[in-house]
């Protein structure tokens, strides 16, 4: 029934674990090679290529640092310039309202007429560092209450934002 002999069955089983030996040495090699990794001239490569790359991003990274930190002192300057003005617009307005109302109801010269808005804004602050009253200050300079508030809040409010 056996059409080969068994001489050459076994020939051909030897053939085959010749091939299986050989693969599983040629797949060990790659292994071991895979394993092994890049060669240390090829990692000081690499690191000689990537050096100047990482110093020129630490440079540009300080140089960014410093443009905004002056950005953020732009800003500060720029936003105390801004109140420093609104409050001066807030104080002519209400200069102007009690100014209207004055004229209606007494005609003739306002007092105030003739000071600076700073100066104003100088003796109500320090008219109440001295302790007196909105109430107090405002007819002490003949200017309406609530622009003494106004005057008195603003302040406040800007040394808050100076301490925070």
């Amino acid at each position: 029934m056996l059409s080969a002999p068994i001489e050459f069955w076994v020939i051909t089983q030897v053939a085959i674990d010749l091939c299986l030996i050989i693969l599983f040495v040629i797949f060990l090699r790659q292994v071991k090679g895979a394993c092994t990794g890049p060669k240390s001239g090829q990692i000081e490569r690499v690191t000689r290529i990537l050096e100047p790359a990482l110093r020129d991003a630490q440079a540009l990274a300080g140089q960014f640092e410093a443009q905004l930190k002056e950005k953020q002192r732009i800003v500060s300057s720029l936003n105390e310039r801004l109140d420093s003005r609104i409050i001066s617009l807030n104080l002519l307005l209400n200069r102007a309202e009690t100014c209207l109302a004055s004229c209606a109801r007494v005609p003739g010269e306002n007092v105030t007429a003739g000071r600076e808005v700073s100066d104003l804004q100088q003796e109500i602050v320090t008219l109440a560092e001295k302790g007196l009253e909105a109430k107090e200050i405002a007819s002490r300079l003949e200017i309406s209450k609530g622009e003494v508030t106004l005057v008195l809040d603003l302040k406040k409010r800007f040394l808050e934002m100076e301490q925070g």
